[in-house]
């Protein structure tokens, strides 16, 4: 199975827990990816799907570079 096929093939309710530890972790400010991933409990290849999912859709930015890393934000609205 590729990590593609993996990301499209889980359970809608399996990503929404993914997606609220992400924004969890987002409420107390900008972090890295890695850090997002460790505070969520996700691997950094989820994290990232997840986030480019929450980029799509304008709940998340991205608030720069961190040691060749993106950090991420909650999007002010």
């Amino acid at each position: 199975m590729t990590e593609f096929t993996m990301y499209f093939g889980q359970n809608y309710g399996d990503v929404m827990i993914q997606r609220k530890s992400i924004l969890r972790a987002l409420s107390e400010g900008p972090v890295s990816v890695s850090q997002i991933a460790e505070k969520a409990g996700v691997s950094k290849q989820v994290t990232m799907w997840n986030l480019l999912a929450l980029l799509r859709w304008g709940d998340v930015e991205i608030a720069g570079e961190e040691h060749h890393e993106l950090v991420f934000a909650l999007r002010e609205v």
